[in-house]
C-alpha cells in the first residue's frame, strides 16, 4: 500500500508536531491549522512541513593561562589560574 504523500507531516502531528503550510501564490510559510473543523492536509498547490525548532545555541568558553588561549564547551570546571577571556558562539552549518 503507497503511504499519502504527506504521511510524515500528518504522522508528527498526531503526535503533538506544530505543522506549516505553504499555499500556492501565498509568500512563505504560515501556522497550519485544522479548516472548517475538519482534517485537511490536501489543497491544490499547497505544501506541508514540520515546523523547523530552534536550534540550541552552542559556545566555546575561551580562557587565557600566560600566553596560551584554551576553549571548553563548558563554563565550569577551569583550573582557578585561567583566566576567563569570553565566549565564542559556534555556527552550525
Amino acid at each position: 500500500m503507497k503511504q499519502h504523500k504527506w504521511h510524515k507531516e500528518i504522522k508528527a502531528w498526531a503526535d503533538g508536531a506544530e505543522i506549516e503550510a505553504r499555499y500556492e501564490k501565498a509568500e512563505g510559510w504560515t501556522d497550519w491549522r485544522l479548516e472548517h473543523g475538519g482534517f485537511i492536509f490536501y489543497q491544490k498547490g499547497a505544501e506541508y512541513r514540520i515546523k523547523p525548532q530552534p536550534k540550541e545555541k552552542k559556545y566555546l568558553y575561551v580562557y587565557a593561562d600566560g600566553d596560551f588561549f584554551i576553549h571548553s564547551q563548558s563554563p565550569i570546571g577551569a583550573p582557578a589560574h585561567w583566566q576567563y577571556f569570553g565566549k565564542i558562539e559556534v555556527q552550525d552549518d
